[in-house]
């Protein structure tokens, strides 16, 4: 790394870390090498970061848990800014807030609202990524969604300068927003979310039973990036092949455990991913998705261009019916 660039972070005891192996440091333990992470500890020392990267015209990336990121592997990228450090939380009850640094972690969050009796957040309580970027993607889950109980966000400009804006201007739709289709080019430092008090043990009951849920979905014995498509892989093939819809229905009619008011999904679809396989023609060598759900990439120790590869076949399977939730990160 540029020596003059050492020196300004140093002057400004920022921390970093020169030519980081992003496998060691990235969700899904993927990707090449950074020339640099860097670890502002405060949204201040993070719009000094941001100002000062742009004044040398250097290319970097602000990121958080890169729990929705695939780096690859024979990519080496330039300056990433990390938020994980400016995760400061508070609760305003006089005007009715809770202010959250991008950096918060969302199970951390979702458990304050708990303990603060706070309505609208447990939904998010198994997503593994921060505040910022769940902003920037509109997350949510089981009926809970960013957009539902976001009041405004603060934000930093090219030039450093923090600036706010009101949720009814971020273009909220599903798993989007003017953040991630690339309207507005400002990074979320902060965000301010509407303060709704609930019954502290019916969102704790909502926790437990979306814990559970996530437990049936979520591949737990490897790295892995959850949800590829926000939606169901299965529903979009069997749209386009009777037969497969056929043998899928009854796949499920046989593995559904149905309970009075509810009913259990099947902890493993192994044999339908077989199937799934057969009759659509994917190939690979060794499978590069979990048992339990074909929109799960597992890092089981290939390299990313299997994943990539995996990946391409499945969209050209499924088209446009499934939106991607998951960004592979190319070279910058």
């Amino acid at each position: 790394m540029n020596q003059e660039i050492s020196k300004w972070l140093n002057d400004h005891q920022i921390e970093y870390r020169i030519d980081a192996k992003l496998n060691e440091f990235t969700w899904f333990r993927s990707g090449g090498t950074a020339k640099a992470i860097i670890f502002p500890s405060s949204i201040r020392t993070l719009c000094l970061v941001i100002k000062y990267l742009n004044q040398r015209n250097e290319n970097f990336r602000v990121i958080g848990e890169t729990s929705n990121l695939l780096f690859l592997d024979e990519v080496d990228y330039n300056f990433l800014v990390s938020t994980l450090k400016i995760s400061r939380v508070s609760v305003d009850r006089a005007n009715k807030e809770i202010h959250s640094e991008c950096g918060v972690k969302l199970p951390d969050l979702s458990r304050l609202a708990l303990l603060e009796s706070l309505d609208g957040f447990a939904g998010l309580e198994g997503i593994p990524g921060t505040v910022g970027g769940a902003v920037f993607m509109n997350a949510g889950a089981y009926g809970d969604s960013i957009h539902r109980i976001l009041k405004s966000v603060e934000v930093v400009t090219a030039a450093g300068e923090l600036l706010e804006m009101g949720a009814e201007d971020l273009g909220f739709s599903y798993r989007n927003s003017v953040f991630r289709d690339g309207r507005c080019p400002h990074i979320i430092v902060r965000a301010i979310f509407h303060l709704r008090p609930g019954d502290q043990r019916a969102i704790g009951r909502k926790m437990e039973l979306v814990h559970a849920k996530r437990h049936k979905y979520n591949d737990y014995n490897y790295p892995n990036l959850g949800s590829v498509f926000a939606g169901s892989i299965y529903r979009a093939l069997a749209k386009r092949d009777k037969y497969y819809w056929l043998v899928s229905s009854l796949f499920y009619l046989l593995n559904y455990k149905f309970k009075i008011f509810r009913r259990e999904a099947p902890l493993n679809r192994k044999w339908l991913n077989d199937f799934t396989v057969k009759r659509f023609g994917l190939h690979f060598e060794k499978q590069p998705f979990s048992d339990k759900t074909m929109n799960t990439i597992i890092n089981n120790g290939q390299t990313t261009k299997v994943y990539v590869d995996y990946l391409h076949q499945v969209r050209e399977l499924i088209r446009d019916d499934v939106p991607v939730e998951n960004e592979i990160v190319e070279g910058f």
